[in-house]
């Protein structure tokens, strides 16, 4: 296994949409292989998603985190070439992320809280399932780079995006739901 390098915002392979794994290539070493640097890289990184082109791979593959199994272990989900579909439009949470590829800074960003994903497994098994809450905006985020779309792009309001030590002093990071039209 190896750490990889992480491309940075500002790399035009951060701005590619990805193209689709054949299925039939999942369980074969080159994928295997760089699902398992992948998995290695983010553990390095604290990071709690990865996705491929964030290390030079335009593939549609990512790691997603944030989630817990039924006995509280953080729970690891290896996604290749996932589909969204937005359970709840209405319901949105907010929260300041922060990504591996624009480190030190921060922003606000406010996303679906209820999402049904469909995807295959590092098994090359089908799955599909949903997320509600802080997993699910770890799952948009991480998608979201398999679209070459970075958080940033995301900000409404530019005021919301700052350097990591200053927001952590003056904001809270914590995931918000915006309660609208209660």
């Amino acid at each position: 296994m190896a750490i990889l390098k992480v491309a940075r915002m500002g790399h035009p392979v951060l701005r590619k949409k990805c193209m689709p794994l054949d299925p039939a290539t999942i369980t074969g070493p080159e994928v295997q292989r760089l699902i398992r640097d992948m998995l290695e890289t983010m553990v390095e990184y604290n990071g709690v998603g990865l996705a491929a082109p964030q290390v030079y791979n335009p593939v549609r593959l990512l790691i997603a985190g944030g989630d817990e199994d039924e006995s509280g272990k953080a729970k690891l989900r290896v996604l290749i070439n996932p589909e969204l579909t937005v359970l709840d439009e209405e319901r949105r949470l907010g929260m300041y992320e922060g990504c591996l590829s624009i480190p030190g800074l921060r922003g606000y960003v406010e996303r679906p809280a209820h999402i049904r994903v469909k995807a295959y497994d590092e098994r090359g098994k089908q799955q599909e399932f949903e997320l509600e809450g802080f997993p699910a905006i770890v799952m948009q985020h991480e998608c979201d780079h398999l679209d070459g779309i970075l958080y940033p792009d995301r900000v409404e309001d530019r005021s919301k995006l700052g350097f990591e030590d200053e927001v952590q002093r003056f904001h809270d990071l914590g995931v918000d739901e915006d309660d609208q039209d209660d």
